[in-house]
Order: C-alpha cells, then sequence, then structure tokens
C-alpha cells in the first residue's frame, strides 16, 4: 500500500462511527460542492442587478447594498461556525446551510419587495459562511490532518472554476428563461447540493477528527487549559494574519466591483473590458495549476511572499494610467494569478503560522474582519471616488493598503519562526 493509501486507511479505522467514505472521495465530491455553490450563489449577483433594475425600478446602490449586508453577516457569523464545525458539525452546518440558501433563492425570484430582498440577502450571507471554501477548508482538515495541503490544492482548483462555470450557466437560463425563473432553477440546484453532496459525504460528529500534527508542551499546560481561539488571539502572528487578510478583503473587494467603472472612465472600449474581466478568472486556476506542480518546492512564507508583492504591483500598474490592450493584459494576468492563489494561502497559514489546534474557529475568527472589509470594500470605493473624482487616487490608495497587507504577513511569517509554538508537520 502506498504512502496516501495508509493515510486513508488510518484516517478511516481511527473513526468509532459507522463511516467509511475514503478521504479523497470526501474531497472530490466536497470540491464539487464548492464549485455549484461558488458558481450559482456567489458569482451570480452581479447578473441580476441589471433585470432587476428594469422591472423593479431599484436603483444599483440599493441592490448592491444587499450584497454588502449580506457579505457582512457572513463575516460576523464565521468564528461561531468556525468553532461549530471543530465540535464534528459540518454535515449539519453545510447541508442545512445549502438548504437555506435554496429556500431563499426561490423567495429572491418572488421577490417585489425592496426590504424583503435585503432580508434574503442577509439570510444568504448567513448561508455563504456555512457553505463556502472557510467551513470546507475546515472539514477537509479534520478530513486529512497531515496532509490537508495538496488537499486544499485540489479543492481550490475546482473553486477557480466556480465564475467559469456559473456565470455562463446563469446568463443563459436569464436569457431564456427571466431572471426569476433562473432563480428557481438555481434553488433546485442547491437542494441537490445539499443532499446529494453534503449530507451524505461531509463527516459527522462521531468521526474522530484526523489530527494535524502533537501540540508541543508549553508553560501554560501547567495552568488551566484555554480555548483554541484564546490560545491563537495569544501568539503574536495571528494579528499579522488579522491585518494581511482583512487589508486584501477591502482592497479585492473594491477592484472587483469598480474595475469596470475604472476602465470606462479611461474610455477602453467595452469588448476590451469585458476580455480583461474573463481573463482573470482563468488566471486564477492557472495560479492554483502552477501550486500543485510545485508545492512540493514552495513554502507558505515563500508563497505570501509573491502573493503580497504581485497585489500592490499590480494595483501600481493601473493607477499608474495603463489603458492599452497589453498593459491590462498584463494586469489581469498579475492580479488573477494572485487572487488565486491567495485563497490557498488563507487555508495554509493558520496551522502553520499560529498552531493546529482548533483550526475552523481560528480560521473563522480571521474570516470575520477579512469579510466586513470585503462588504466595506465597495462602498469606501464609492466614498473615495466621489471625493476625489477620479479613480488614480483610489488605486494609489488600495495600493498602500496592500503594502500595509504585505507587511502584516511578513510579521506573521517572522513571529510565527520566533514563537515556534508548534512542530511543522
Amino acid at each position: 500500500m502506498d504512502g496516501q493509501g495508509k493515510t486513508e486507511a488510518t484516517a478511516g479505522a481511527s473513526r468509532n462511527g459507522p463511516w467509511r467514505k475514503r478521504p479523497s472521495t470526501i474531497l472530490w465530491v466536497l470540491s464539487l460542492g464548492q464549485l455549484i455553490t461558488w458558481g450559482l450563489v456567489y458569482y451570480t449577483f452581479p447578473l441580476f442587478v441589471v433585470p432587476m433594475e428594469k422591472e423593479l425600478g431599484w436603483s444599483r446602490n440599493e441592490l448592491f447594498g444587499a450584497l454588502s449586508s449580506g457579505l457582512l453577516v457572513a463575516g460576523l457569523c464565521s468564528i461561531p461556525v468556525g468553532a461549530w464545525i471543530d465540535r464534528g458539525h459540518g454535515r449539519l452546518l453545510m447541508t442545512g446551510g445549502s438548504l437555506l440558501a435554496a429556500v431563499l433563492m426561490f423567495a429572491w425570484s418572488q421577490v417585489d419587495s425592496l426590504a424583503m430582498f435585503y432580508v434574503i440577502w442577509i439570510g444568504l450571507g448567513a448561508c455563504q459562511s456555512v457553505t463556502l471554501y472557510e467551513p470546507a477548508f475546515a472539514v477537509i482538515t479534520r478530513v486529512y490532518g497531515p496532509r490537508y495541503r495538496q488537499a486544499i490544492l485540489v479543492m481550490t482548483f475546482f473553486g477557480g472554476l466556480a465564475s467559469t462555470f456559473g456565470i455562463p450557466f446563469t446568463q443563459l437560463l436569464i436569457e431564456r428563461i427571466d431572471w426569476r425563473p433562473a432563480l428557481v432553477v438555481l434553488a433546485a440546484i442547491l437542494v441537490g447540493v445539499a443532499v446529494l453532496i453534503h449530507w451524505l459525504f461531509v463527516p459527522g460528529p462521531k468521526e474522530e477528527a484526523v489530527p494535524i500534527a502533537k501540540p508541543a508542551p508549553s508553560p501554560e499546560s501547567t495552568g488551566k487549559k484555554r480555548g483554541p481561539l484564546a490560545t491563537a488571539v495569544r501568539v503574536p502572528a495571528f494579528w499579522g494574519l488579522v491585518v494581511a487578510f482583512a487589508g486584501y478583503g477591502l482592497a479585492f473587494s473594491a477592484m472587483s466591483f469598480h474595475l469596470i467603472p475604472l476602465l470606462a472612465e479611461r474610455n477602453v472600449e467595452i469588448g476590451v473590458v469585458m476580455a480583461i474581466i474573463a481573463l482573470i478568472g482563468p488566471m486564477q486556476v492557472v495560479g492554483r495549476v502552477l501550486l500543485m506542480a510545485a508545492q512540493n518546492r514552495i513554502s507558505t512564507i515563500q508563497l505570501g511572499t509573491g502573493i503580497y508583492f504581485a497585489f500592490p504591483v499590480s494595483m501600481a500598474m493601473l493607477a499608474a494610467g495603463i489603458s492599452d490592450v497589453y498593459g491590462l493584459i498584463l494586469f489581469a494576468i498579475v492580479y488573477g494569478v494572485a487572487n488565486g492563489l491567495v485563497t490557498i494561502l488563507r487555508g495554509m497559514a493558520v496551522p502553520e503560522f499560529i498552531g493546529p489546534e482548533g483550526y475552523g474557529v481560528v480560521s473563522g475568527a480571521l474570516t470575520m474582519p477579512t469579510n466586513i472589509m470585503r462588504a466595506a470594500g465597495p462602498l469606501l470605493g464609492a466614498f473615495a471616488w466621489s471625493a476625489f473624482g477620479n479613480y488614480t487616487p483610489v488605486l494609489w490608495g488600495l495600493a498602500a493598503i496592500m503594502l500595509v497587507a504585505a507587511a502584516g504577513f511578513a510579521a506573521a511569517a517572522v513571529l510565527s519562526k520566533r514563537q515556534a509554538r508548534w512542530p511543522q508537520a
């Protein structure tokens, strides 16, 4: 039996309950769930904006306000969600979240009140907190133990294809059957994800987690035992990662929602704008494929260094005024590759920089400020644009924010080496 077979056999034998699914089966099926959920719940919102504006008469700011409200709720829910997954309740949370998302998508198809639309998206934000990457990473880390890096790479590779699947599929539905029936179809698909993927393949509370590594003895071990989150916030590297990921969340969100008007402000042809937007998604997948090929030769610190160098460079390129096709293609490549890799970095940095105990709740604690900043990004970008009258100062500001985020990651890397609280897996 090879190393993977031994690991999977050991993982299966360690479980007390009747669960006998192989870790690789859980990984591939749960990755398919991520592809569908990201593709249909997260990425499709902009496709419904124009038809809803035309039919309901709501403004774009009102519509995107609902999205920001949902992202804010997703951030606030992240810590309790992580704690529940650490206790083995991933199956209940992910199944229930998918079912509730299906109900809310159906309710969206019937909406005619702006207040109700906000209620729906606040609920969808809560659903995202229990169905997207962070809870899925926590489940996979429980299943794979010390082999979590390879598993996260596979999962994010599938996730990188979500927009490539979800946006054209949903746009086709809208064109063929209109936006309200399209939402009913999406809701039906999510019911299938909840039952066939999350309920049948996510491990339950009776199945033991595979440990990442055994904690080294520490002076605190003789005193009162702290919970994993209380321990994590006392690790200096934790706060470096808060700065790194929250800064990224703000800059990424502002860039995502303002890139199209930014390029329009510079009189870039709409065909070129759409081509640049379309290029960013595949570049995320390219970055993940390259990392999969070189994963044994790149450390987490090296990966983060490259990412946090690329982000401010890409934003400075736009701030410098590039508007020609080749310059914009270069921007899309640099920005897309870095954006594809930062998701993997978030999954890897928690156990390596902070420690393996309580992955779910600690990851949730890092996700909360990230999602709060992600919710604030579009609004802050709009306010800055209104204040300065053009996007150039906004872009220089985003580049500066990413430099601060890069300093946070560098501090986390240095402090984690000094702390050395946990042996590396």
